[in-house]
C-alpha cells in the first residue's frame, strides 16, 4: 500500500515484509504498507533507513506494480521500523508543487504547456512546447508564481474516476495508476493537475520559485527553476560571487558588467599589440638565422633545435624563414611531445615530407605534409635526440 499518498508527511512508520528479492546486485523488500516514494513522473525516489539498513533506491516493479525497496543491506527482521529521508522528501515536495505552480504560470502568461519535468540533485527543469519567450514574459510568469506562493493556499488531492477526467489538465493520462481512479492535486483556485507526486500542503512551504534560465531544446524551451533552500543557496552563491566581483573590481554590483566589458576591451587591445609585437620579434629572429646561414650554391639550410620554444611558434618561424627564397628551414622542438618541422622556400626541389619521414623514424614519431612543408613528432624527445634527428636530415641535403 502507497500511504505517501496519503500524508507526505509521515516519516516514520512500522511495516511488514512480504516479500524478499534482489535489484541491481542488492537484496531488496516489498512492504505491506510503505510512505518511500519510488521514481516516477519526473521525481527521483526517497531514501531512508529500514532497521538501520539504508534504503538507497526505491523502484515501482513493472508487471504488478509492488514497491521495492532496495537496501544496502542485508534485512534480519520481518517486522521493521522505517524513516523517511525528510530533508529529501521535503525538497522534493517543494519542487513538485513549485513545478505545478510555474507550469500553470507559463499557461496563464505565455500559453505554454509544459511537456516534460525532470528533478534530480543537479537540476530542475520543464519542458514548454513554446520558444522564443522574452525575458519580461519570464519574469512575469515568476511574479504570478510566487504570488500564489505568498497567498499560501491550500494544497489538496483527491482521486476521481477517469470519466471526471476531462476538465484535468495533465501532458498525459499516466500509463499506470496506483488508486482506485486518477489522483489530482488542487492548488485551490489555480491549479488542478493529475498527478501521483509528494506535495506540500500550502503554498507558502514552496518559498522562493526563481528561474535560472531557458534554452532552447530543439522545438521546445527548457527551463531550469530552484524553489525553496535550493534557491536560497543559488542566491547566497551568486551574491558572493558578486562581492568577490565589486571588490576585486572595485566598484558597485551595477558597474560590474561595465567594468569587465571595459577589461575585455583592453585585453583585447593589449593582445593585438602582442601580436604585433611578437610578429616583429620574430621577423628579426628569422633574418638574424638567415644573415648567419652562409648559402652554397644559392641555397641556405638554417637548421635550429629550440629548447623551451612553443612549437606553434617554431612552425611560424619556419614559414617565415621560406619566404625568402632558396631556403631550406629544418627545425625541432624538444619535449614530452618532440616535434620536427621541415620546409623550403618555392622552386627548392628537395621534398620535405620524404625528409622528414626519414628524420621522424629515428625518434619513432609520425608525421609528414607535403614536398614544401611536413611536421611530425608527438613523442618524448631530448635536445640531443632532436639536435642528432636534424643533423642527419641535413647531411642527407648535402
Amino acid at each position: 500500500m502507497r500511504r505517501y499518498y496519503d500524508d507526505s508527511y509521515v516519516m516514520q512508520f512500522t511495516a511488514q515484509v512480504i516479500e524478499r528479492t534482489q535489484a541491481g546486485g542488492h537484496p531488496a523488500v516489498v512492504l505491506d504498507q510503505t510512505y518511500f516514494y519510488p521514481t516516477s513522473g519526473g521525481q527521483p525516489n526517497d531514501t531512508g533507513m529500514v532497521n538501520d539498513v539504508p534504503v538507497i533506491d526505491v523502484i515501482s516493479r513493472e508487471g504488478d506494480g509492488a514497491v521495492v525497496h532496495v537496501l544496502a543491506g542485508e534485512l534480519a527482521d520481518d517486522t521493521v521500523n522505517a524513516e523517511v529521508n525528510w530533508a529529501r522528501r521535503f525538497d522534493h515536495m517543494q519542487h513538485h508543487t513549485g513545478q505545478h505552480i510555474l507550469s500553470q504560470a507559463f499557461i496563464q502568461v505565455a500559453e505554454a504547456s509544459t511537456v516534460g519535468f525532470h528533478m534530480s540533485a543537479d537540476s530542475l527543469t520543464i519542458d514548454l512546447d513554446k520558444l522564443n519567450l522574452l525575458p519580461e514574459t519570464i519574469n512575469r510568469v515568476e511574479d504570478l508564481a510566487n504570488e500564489i506562493v505568498c497567498a499560501d493556499r491550500p494544497v489538496t488531492a483527491k482521486i476521481i474516476s477517469l470519466n471526471e477526467a476531462a476538465n484535468i489538465r495533465m501532458r498525459k493520462l499516466p500509463e499506470k495508476i496506483h488508486t482506485d481512479g486518477l489522483r489530482v492535486v488542487d492548488i485551490d483556485g489555480f491549479d488542478l493537475t493529475a498527478c501521483g507526486g509528494t506535495h506540500v500542503r500550502r503554498t507558502g512551504e514552496i518559498g522562493l520559485i526563481k528561474v535560472l534560465r531557458t534554452e532552447k531544446r530543439g522545438d521546445k524551451t527548457r527551463v531550469e527553476f530552484r524553489c525553496g533552500a535550493r534557491a536560497l543557496e543559488v542566491f547566497r552563491s551568486q551574491n558572493a560571487l558578486v562581492n568577490q566581483l565589486t571588490a576585486l573590481l572595485t566598484c558597485k554590483a551595477e558597474e560590474v558588467s561595465p567594468a569587465i566589458m571595459r577589461m575585455q576591451e583592453d585585453v583585447k587591445a593589449a593582445q593585438r599589440d602582442l601580436k604585433a609585437a611578437k610578429s616583429l620579434s620574430l621577423d628579426a629572429e628569422v633574418a638574424s638565422l638567415i644573415a648567419a646561414t652562409p648559402a652554397v650554391n644559392d641555397l641556405r639550410i638554417v637548421s635550429k633545435v629550440f629548447a623551451d620554444r612553443d612549437a606553434g611558434d617554431v612552425r611560424l618561424i619556419a614559414s617565415k624563414l621560406v619566404q625568402t627564397s632558396g631556403v631550406i628551414a629544418l627545425l625541432g622542438v624538444p619535449g614530452e611531445k618532440a616535434q620536427l618541422i621541415f620546409a623550403r622556400s618555392e622552386g627548392v626541389p628537395q621534398d620535405m615530407n620524404v625528409l622528414v619521414k626519414s628524420a621522424l623514424a629515428s625518434i619513432n614519431g609520425r608525421g609528414g605534409g607535403t614536398p614544401a612543408m611536413a611536421q611530425g613528432g608527438g613523442v618524448p624527445a631530448t635536445t640531443e635526440q632532436i639536435g642528432a634527428a636534424v643533423d642527419a636530415a641535413r647531411r642527407l641535403l648535402q
